[in-house]
């Protein structure tokens, strides 16, 4: 079915990249069960790379964009069979479209029509990313909405498993973005809300520094608790590797959020681990 066909009747619609790959699929199963608990309409895209017609050996060799967008329909139409046949998600809440043209540029266009995009993170070989780049990364730079990952190294369970979401304040300020997205996600999701702050381990913390980190993000959420008084929020502050730390949180929690400060280009180092060994989906807001 076409975009044009999605009765979204008010509801958010999150838009899925979907490529045949056993990420995509994971991704559009993922996006499934954030639909199911939050009521929101699923937009499924299959963007056909005509660039890759000249990379021989890393594609199926396709002759015309006619022929790969067949294979797009074909892919999208296996998606759909898995969500609405075999997970009994409603059908006229999934919308379908192939589009031709370069991945990040196609989903960062559409994602200023939709409330959150999801796509897959695979460990391309060096030669892969020369060509066609990472999506992910790509997508997150310039996306109009929060983008959410599925890693590589995550396996997302059934949605709300821990009733838990977490925001990592990995600068300060804290990123009120990430803050207030995080809150609405979990009151959607009927989940807590944990705010993590990673002091470093290489340096030896003043007396009294702990609390005062603590009273500070405190202070941060106190206007979030007012808003949202039927979601507990609590502030947490450790001390350590963030990345591990991180890491470690993502096997306690159902969504890791973080903020992030692009300048429309690169990506921190923490941010790329998270979104390439978090054990839980990782949601990225700009």
């Amino acid at each position: 079915m076409s975009t044009s066909e999605s009765a979204t009747q008010g509801r958010r619609r999150i838009l899925v990249g979907v490529d045949g790959s056993d990420d995509g699929l994971r991704a559009a199963l993922y996006a499934m069960r954030v639909a199911r608990a939050t009521d929101s309409d699923l937009w499924l895209v299959y963007v056909a790379d005509d660039s890759a017609l000249v990379v021989v050996g890393l594609w199926e060799l396709l002759e015309t964009p006619a022929q790969m967008s067949e294979v797009g329909e074909r892919v999208l139409a296996e998606t759909v069979q898995r969500l609405v046949k075999e997970e009994g998600f409603p059908a006229e809440r999934v919308a379908t479209e192939v589009r031709v043209g370069r991945a990040t540029d196609v989903l960062a266009q559409l994602s200023s029509q939709a409330g959150m995009a999801v796509v897959g993170r695979r460990s391309l070989s060096g030669l892969e990313r020369m060509f066609v780049g990472s999506t992910s990364v790509g997508l997150v730079t310039s996306a109009a909405c929060p983008v959410v990952v599925i890693s590589a190294a995550s396996t997302p369970e059934e949605t709300g498993r821990f009733r838990s979401v977490a925001v990592a304040v990995s600068s300060w300020p804290p990123h009120s973005g990430a803050l207030e997205w995080g809150v609405r996600e979990a009151s959607a999701r009927g989940a807590g809300l944990r705010v993590v702050h990673v002091l470093s381990e290489l340096v030896e913390l003043p007396v009294g520094l702990f609390a005062n980190v603590s009273a500070d993000l405190e202070r941060h959420v106190a206007p979030l608790r007012e808003d949202n008084p039927h979601t507990p929020i609590e502030v947490q502050v450790l001390q350590g590797s963030p990345i591990d730390e991180l890491v470690g949180l993502s096997r306690e929690v159902d969504l890791l959020v973080v903020g992030i400060h692009t300048g429309g280009l690169a990506l921190s180092g923490l941010v790329r681990g998270l979104m390439a060994h978090a054990h839980c989906p990782v949601a990225l807001i700009r």
